[in-house]
């Protein structure tokens, strides 16, 4: 294992999300690792169309078994015993114990957000002392998400009488290092059904706290100094992390499959509709700003975003990536036809992986709208790579970027299918890339070379790499059969930048 991605390997705290009933809260209770470490054994379709065996194996055991993690469990008590690295440890914050009436609390009282994120100050604290570790890494699925933002951007931000500090600033960023989020609400959880009506019930009801995803709580202990019952103020924005901590240390991934949530969720995924993972809706399951993939699982359950490869590789990538690459299309020229919408869509693949780590697609309700009066540059993705996970001796990443490109006409407000096929692209081709790590004068130094699949599956062209700021900057030009759609001088840009 490299030394230098070793000693960056700090402790990792798990934050779980919502249970909903006690019998869910006994649950999660009676679990050592409240979740974290069940893995799934499905996959969609195998080699002759039936279902096939297919493990996951967890992504606590990976962790284990890929980057030498401990967990940090003796008996009945958390230990650090016989830890090679001790700040390669994994710790669970348990903080639904408080709840379950196992536990000598018979009426099953549950912690408001707030003081499951002051628990989580004192928890991360007992980490640091206990471990070494300047710091340690937040990773949260669901609410949370929200009890990881809280403390981000609330608790480590007030005094110890919960008045707001003159000069916040991120002190946060002191004490985590990075925040990484599966299916977290940072939106809140909206219906797609009642125009507001069944949200307004549920923040007046508030039953087992479920009003914690309406805009008054996420207001209250999102805000420093908020207080129960304070109005919300002008320019709150729920998903915004307020200058709290730098979005570009948190990562959400956001799930897109609505179908496969648990069939005990049933009423939950119609209320909120296709365009979400059954529980939390597309738009409002990432931090703006802030690194995302999109990939086809649900909230939770056999196909759940937490126990899948998809989940793994982009929470491993972006935890221990060298290379962080961000791919925008610029400069495109939409055809003059009145009535007309365009949509893209985007994969994104890594050689050796059995899945894509970022699928936005129209049957997956989450394209890339184009407009011709909008901002022409389109940011695609944002993938990190691991080059010493790559076959190649001299750690050469290869990844593929798939785009498509439909259009759908409308007439009087209404879709016109005369001349439609459905799922028929107006273009779509794949960029095969190799990235190429050198050293130089001890930096690190990339080039690349790239070949869209129509002229060749084996990369060619060189990409050419400027220096801009702190990151390696080259364009590669979008193939002839894109005109007629995109335009002549449509282009992609890719910008490389080293990652820690």
């Amino acid at each position: 294992m490299d030394e230098d991605r070793a000693e960056r390997k700090l402790p990792i705290i798990y934050v779980r999300g919502y249970a909903g009933t006690q019998n869910e809260v006994e649950d999660t209770v009676d679990d050592p690792f409240y979740g974290f470490n069940k893995g799934a054994t499905h996959i969609r379709v195998g080699p002759e169309g039936e279902p096939q065996f297919f493990a996951f194996e967890s992504p606590l055991v990976r962790l284990m078994s890929d980057h030498g993690y401990c967990d940090v469990y003796e008996g009945d008590r958390l230990s650090t015993r016989q830890l090679k690295n001790i700040q390669r440890s994994i710790w669970i914050y348990r903080y639904y114990d408080q709840t379950s009436k196992t536990f000598k609390n018979q009426d099953g009282a549950r912690l408001t957000i707030e003081a499951a994120a002051k628990g989580l100050k004192a928890f991360i604290s007992q980490v640091r002392k206990q471990t070494g570790a300047e710091r340690v890494i937040l990773i949260a699925h669901s609410m949370g998400g929200l009890i990881c933002r809280s403390l981000i951007q609330k608790i480590y931000r007030e005094d110890d009488h919960g008045n707001a500090l003159n000069r916040p600033g991120m002190p946060a960023a002191d004490h985590i290092h990075k925040l990484f989020t599966y299916g977290t609400p940072h939106g809140g959880i909206h219906f797609d059904i009642g125009g507001g009506t069944l949200e307004w019930i549920r923040d007046q009801i508030g039953w087992n706290k479920s009003d914690d995803f309406g805009p008054q709580r996420m207001y209250e202990y999102l805000t420093p100094g908020a207080k129960s019952g304070d109005e919300i103020k002008d320019g709150f924005i729920a998903n915004d992390l307020d200058g709290a901590f730098p979005s570009d240390k948190v990562f959400c991934v956001v799930g897109t499959n609505a179908r496969d949530y648990d069939v005990a969720y049933t009423l939950s995924r119609r209320s909120v509709g296709p365009q979400s993972d059954g529980l939390v809706q597309i738009q409002h399951a990432y931090v703006r700003n802030s690194h995302r993939a999109y990939i086809h699982r649900s909230h939770s359950g056999r196909y759940g975003m937490v126990n899948s490869e998809e989940g793994y590789q982009n929470l491993q990538r972006f935890l221990f990536g060298d290379v962080k690459i961000q791919a925008t299309l610029l400069d495109i020229q939409l055809p003059n036809e009145p009535e007309t919408y365009y949509q893209a869509e985007v994969r994104i693949s890594i050689r050796k992986l059995p899945s894509l780590v970022h699928e936005q697609t129209v049957g997956h309700y989450c394209p890339i709208l184009l407009r011709e009066n909008d901002p022409k540059n389109y940011p695609l993705f944002t993938a990190f790579l691991i080059p010493e996970l790559s076959n190649e001796s001299d750690k050469t990443s290869r990844y593929a970027l798939g785009l498509r490109v439909h259009s759908f006409k409308r007439e009087n407000g209404l879709f016109k299918f005369d001349d439609h096929l459905e799922s028929m692209p107006r273009w779509s081709d794949w960029l095969i890339v190799d990235l190429c790590p050198a050293v130089k004068d001890g930096d690190a130094l990339y080039s690349a070379k790239s070949s869209w699949l129509s002229k060749s599956n084996v990369p060619t062209d060189d990409i050419g790499f400027v220096v801009e700021g702190d990151s390696l900057v080259g364009y590669v030009p979008l193939p002839k059969e894109s005109v007629p759609v995109l335009g002549a001088a449509a282009k992609i840009r890719f910008a490389t930048y080293n990652w820690e």
